[in-house]
């Protein structure tokens, strides 16, 4: 049975890929990634891990609300990998199992009877709580992750709980963050940007309000003190 890889590369910067994943990458014939306006963040850590450029191919993909194209590009993608010879593999920012626009694929690969593999990686949640120093869960206490779609009463609900939330995709939620931090400062507010890479951030509390936009590579974790 023809198989297919996907491969988990972590939040960003080489040193977040697993050994699994590494080993994969150097056996593969064809590498596809993702990337969109001539930029690709899963390009440039293929290129730190010195993966030869001739084994990769970037397929564009539009940033937009409306997925048509996208999806005409995810069922394109999925038919040069049925045409494809060798070991092929797609790899991905994050972790392939969360919000991975990757699935898209492996789900039209799985529908065509073909063996979908996933190598596991480092979540950019769980890389932000280590840049962070803090321990997003204890004891009994819940993780809630969320992308970037939750109203204040849920998250006053989810905190008052004991519950941890992450929010992805934060830059939708921006002006509703600052309110809600304003309101309130009981609360622990971790912002993270673009984390695994050189230039990552990580604020805390009121000094997020400072903040006056938030990029697609960031995300917020709120805690109970």
């Amino acid at each position: 049975m023809k198989e297919c890889k996907f491969v988990s590369l972590g939040p960003g910067g080489k040193d977040n890929v697993t050994l699994g994943t590494f080993k994969a990458l150097q056996d593969a014939d064809k590498i596809y990634c993702f990337g969109s306006n001539s930029k690709s963040y899963a390009l440039d850590t293929l290129l730190q891990l010195e993966i030869p450029e001739d084994k990769i191919c970037v397929v564009e993909l539009p940033m937009s609300s409306d997925r048509t194209k996208a999806f005409e590009i995810y069922t394109e993608l999925a038919d040069r990998i049925l045409q494809d010879t060798g070991k092929i593999i797609v790899a991905t920012e994050g972790d392939t199992g969360i919000f991975a626009t990757t699935h898209y694929v492996m789900d039209i690969l799985n529908a065509k009877g073909i063996n979908v593999i996933q190598t596991s990686g480092i979540p950019s949640f769980i890389a932000a709580g280590a840049l962070a120093g803090i321990s997003l869960v204890s004891q009994e206490q819940r993780l809630l992750v969320v992308p970037g779609e939750i109203s204040n009463e849920e998250m006053i609900s989810q905190l008052s709980s004991g519950s941890t939330i992450v929010i992805m995709k934060l830059s939708r939620m921006k002006d509703q963050i600052h309110d809600f931090i304003k309101q309130n400062p009981n609360y622990s507010y971790h912002y993270v940007e673009k984390v695994g890479m050189p230039e990552a951030n990580h604020i805390t509390d009121r000094e997020i309000l400072k903040e006056k936009c938030f990029p697609y590579f960031s995300l917020m974790i709120i805690k109970s003190h």
